[in-house]
């Protein structure tokens, strides 16, 4: 599947605040990292106990799915492609 520029350009930012940006919190600043993406809708997002927080993003141009990992304790952002899991109806 080929992913939008747009969708790169995500990732690259996600990689950019590890690299200069990796002892700290994230999370006051995950908008400025996917406002610049018009396409990307936030789908859903999930929190452990262990001070992560899991996010779904969809991509409405490409339909690129995406899975952010934030850990506020380390300042660590991870962003893999999702496959979503469709369920059939009756």
């Amino acid at each position: 599947m080929n992913i939008c520029e747009a969708c790169e350009q995500f990732g690259t930012r996600v990689k950019q605040w590890n690299y200069t940006n990796g002892a700290t919190d994230p999370l006051p600043y995950l908008n400025e990292m996917i406002k610049p993406h018009k396409h990307l809708i936030l789908e859903g997002i999930e929190r452990d106990g262990a001070g992560g927080s899991e996010f779904l993003f969809h991509c409405l141009k490409c339909e690129q799915w995406w899975k952010l990992y934030a850990w506020a304790a380390v300042g660590q952002l991870n962003v893999w492609p999702y496959l979503p899991k469709h369920h059939s109806s009756p």
